[in-house]
């Protein structure tokens, strides 16, 4: 049986929810209010129930909406994917491995496993998001990705704590806090340049650690962030397995605080629960555990990598 809500029905859906209403919907579709409203009241009809409530002059989702909605972006994103591979298609090239891996996470990690699942599967494309904060949530949200490393996930997929990334609070060694005495305390930061990196995501966006400074510089990547930081452009919180040979080498410094030495991130691997059961995806997931587990081998979280 074929199913009666077509894909710009469903995308007519979505965007209501994520523009804030059918005419910023329509503004985003290139197409009237009008054209949007009828699409969603078409799908409330086909369905028997409401998706939206209006309260005031904005729509409102409904429980059904609300429960709806992660798999209608998913659906969409599937669809898109689809469409681009076959756009794409050449002979013994149709396969495609998708997946959204947080800045800070190990690049060495990541690195070997992509090159133990191409022994694998020699012939399939690998697209590789690089993302921030929420930024890997949402790819995974939307269906862009099969599998995601970030430190949220969206509830309902599968999901495994990959490690716990520590993060320390660096300068160049010519700046000025890697030549002050004593502990400092955060009041005392507030005076100098913070680097930080933008959360990639758009939904979801959000900070993480201090940001008690208002000179503030915030970039898109990780290297920039490194970069800035060695140049003694500012100071940050960065991961420590990437600023190690930089402290030993003396171009950076750690600051001297009295709190917040070291901040812990958890990374976690997840998928939807559709792909529980593809091979592909269940490889990548075990080689990428296996990879943290061999980094840190004393970790107790590598064992739950691998009852997956």
């Amino acid at each position: 049986m074929f199913s009666r809500i077509s894909l710009e029905q469903w995308r007519a859906f979505v965007s209501t929810v994520e523009c804030g209403g059918f005419q910023q919907a329509g503004e985003h579709l290139y197409k009237s209010q009008s054209a949007v409203s009828h699409a969603v009241g078409r799908m409330e009809q086909l369905l028997g129930q409401e998706l939206f409530v209006i309260e005031g002059r904005k729509a409102v989702l409904t429980p059904l909406g609300q429960a709806l909605l992660p798999q209608a972006k998913h659906l969409l994103g599937a669809a898109q994917k689809l469409e681009r591979l076959a756009n794409q298609y050449q002979p013994g090239l149709f396969t495609e491995q998708a997946l959204a891996v947080d800045v800070l996470f190990p690049l060495d990690l990541l690195q070997q496993a992509l090159l133990d699942f191409a022994g694998h599967y020699p012939d399939h494309r690998i697209r590789l998001y690089e993302t921030a904060l929420s930024g890997g949530r949402e790819l995974l949200e939307d269906g862009k990705v099969e599998l995601a490393i970030a430190s949220s996930l969206p509830p309902g997929c599968v999901q495994v704590l990959l490690l716990n990334v520590s993060l320390v609070c660096v300068v160049g060694t010519g700046h000025p806090l890697s030549q002050v005495q004593g502990e400092l305390s955060l009041d005392d930061m507030k005076p100098y340049r913070q680097v930080v990196i933008r959360d990639s995501g758009t939904r979801h966006s959000q900070n993480s650690g201090w940001l008690g400074t208002s000179q503030r510089w915030t970039v898109s990547s990780l290297a920039a962030a490194e970069s800035f930081v060695e140049r003694g452009l500012g100071f940050a919180w960065l991961p420590q397995h990437r600023v190690r040979d930089g402290l030993r080498d003396g171009r950076l410094s750690r600051v001297a605080l009295q709190h917040q030495r070291e901040r812990e991130v958890p990374l976690y691997l997840g998928y939807p629960e559709a792909y529980r059961h593809n091979p592909e995806v269940k490889l990548l997931a075990q080689l990428l555990c296996e990879q943290c587990r061999l980094w840190n081998p004393d970790s107790a979280y590598g064992v739950a990598c691998t009852s997956e």
